[in-house]
């Protein structure tokens, strides 16, 4: 689907849009009216080094409908490659402007994923502070089956479906129960409702400026390191291999 002045580029082999927020609302408008399903996938460095080397989730990855840049480091490598690569939307942008604009236009929404302490507070917090927000439902995301979860879904029907079980959890379950599943837009936000509950915080506006949000986030959660580095070096090389091809 092609929407206003948007574009689509292949970056190490994966076919990405290069949306600004303005079309990628454009875009979820017009599948909701229509009643097609989407899953948009916020891209990020890690996930295109873990693609390479995971078969599942190379499924889930390139059979989204949309795949959109969150992390600086794709539009670093696009400019490495030569890639004309503009827009860069973080999930939690996204996901505020997805509920901002969710009232004015009646969207229902889902929420699914975090604690039950903490997703059941983004949602009275919702209710105070954005009471027109359509809240079809929400469950924590420590659950075993699956099935109860997608018969709570599919009884309110959401037009979108918001899943924070972190990568890559919440791209596998949207990709394996997709076709369960009666929403119309479906995305994994990773971390969101705790940022959205003021559990977290987003890095400070110069760090975001500096586009050093990750060095932020590896400073707050250092455990992260053990899965950021090696995936930081999986990607880096990629990046290099592909520019050599090009010479």
């Amino acid at each position: 689907m092609q929407v206003g002045s948007s574009s689509e580029y292949s970056l190490l082999g994966i076919l990405i849009a290069d949306y600004a927020i303005s079309d990628l609302i454009s875009y979820i408008t017009e599948s909701i009216q229509s009643g097609q399903k989407a899953h948009i996938i916020t891209l990020n460095p890690e996930m295109v080094a873990r693609q390479a080397t995971d078969g599942e989730f190379y499924q889930a990855l390139h059979g989204a409908e949309l795949r959109i840049v969150d992390g600086n480091g794709i539009l670093l490598a696009a400019r490495i490659l030569g890639k004309a690569i503009q827009h860069r939307t973080p999930g939690i942008e996204l996901v505020e402007e997805l509920l901002r604009v969710g009232q004015e236009k009646s969207w229902s929404f889902y929420f699914l994923g975090s604690s039950s302490e903490v997703v059941t507070r983004l949602v009275k917090n919702l209710k105070i502070h954005a009471p027109k927000t359509l809240i079809s439902g929400f469950h924590h995301g420590y659950f075993q089956d699956s099935l109860p979860i997608i018969e709570d879904i599919n009884r309110s029907k959401p037009d979108i479906l918001l899943v924070g079980l972190g990568s890559p959890q919440q791209e596998l379950w949207i990709h394996k129960n997709r076709n369960l599943l009666q929403a119309s837009i479906m995305i994994g936000i990773g971390g969101s409702f705790d940022v959205l509950c003021g559990d977290k915080k987003r890095a400070p506006f110069v760090f975001r400026k500096m586009k050093l949000e990750w060095l932020y986030r590896i400073a707050s959660e250092p455990h992260r390191l053990k899965r950021v580095i090696p995936a930081f070096f999986r990607f880096g090389w990629m990046v290099l291999k592909e520019r050599l091809v090009l010479k």
